[in-house]
């Protein structure tokens, strides 16, 4: 079902304990709903997690890698990527320097019948403006499966994919990210970033698409 992106809006809840007891206590989960016309039928969901470094620097009580392993694989590798004994990895600190947090946008699941119209950039560049021009923005560009732990009782009728079918669609998630302002930020890296450099606007790419679609 082809639809408007100028349409589609999205409702924001955010969980964050209240005390700081552990490492995952610096972890917030965001859930999306994405939600489109005036009915806000929901035609998918997203899931954020963003680190509050402010905090991890201010309380002094866990180090980086703690917090990005022990709360999950996701954070686990990028924390990989982006860190190196607690600092920025020389490869990428040119241009995330002076950060503020860090939000990596775990996933963005659609119903069957709203995907493959590429809307995939343009929500996760919405979402990303939801956070601050300072925090460091990253996403993998690989495919959800049915057998995913998220998918909790196939809710999202999603595909059973070989690896080479995921590597096919991750290459084409890849190009879809990657026209929005997300970029690779050095060889071999598995993640997307959105960096404090210039890119377009949400708002600039739906026009760019309802324009073309008209």
């Amino acid at each position: 079902m082809s639809i408007d992106p100028q349409f589609i809006s999205l409702s924001t809840k955010t969980c964050s304990p209240i005390h700081r007891d552990s490492p995952t206590d610096y972890v917030s989960t965001i859930r999306i709903d994405i939600l489109f016309g005036d009915e806000r039928e929901a035609i998918g969901q997203a899931t954020v997690y963003r680190v509050r470094m402010d905090q991890i620097l201010n309380d002094d009580a866990w180090s980086l890698l703690d917090v990005f392993d022990s709360h999950s694989s996701d954070l686990g590798n990028l924390y990989a990527e982006l860190f190196d004994e607690e600092e920025l990895n020389p490869a990428v600190a040119d241009e995330l320097m002076d950060y503020g947090n860090v939000v990596l946008i775990k996933s963005i699941l659609l119903l069957p019948e709203y995907r493959g119209q590429g809307l995939g950039g343009v929500l996760a560049l919405a979402i990303a403006e939801r956070f601050d021009d300072r925090d460091i923005v990253a996403l993998k560009p690989w495919p959800m499966t049915a057998d995913d732990p998220e998918n909790v009782a196939g809710a999202w009728e999603l595909p059973r994919l070989s690896q080479t079918e995921q590597k096919t669609i991750a290459g084409k998630l890849r190009k879809c990210y990657q026209k929005t302002g997300f970029k690779q930020l050095f060889a071999g890296s598995e993640h997307l970033f959105l960096t404090h450099l210039r890119h377009p606007s949400a708002s600039q790419l739906i026009k760019k698409m309802t324009d073309a679609q008209g």
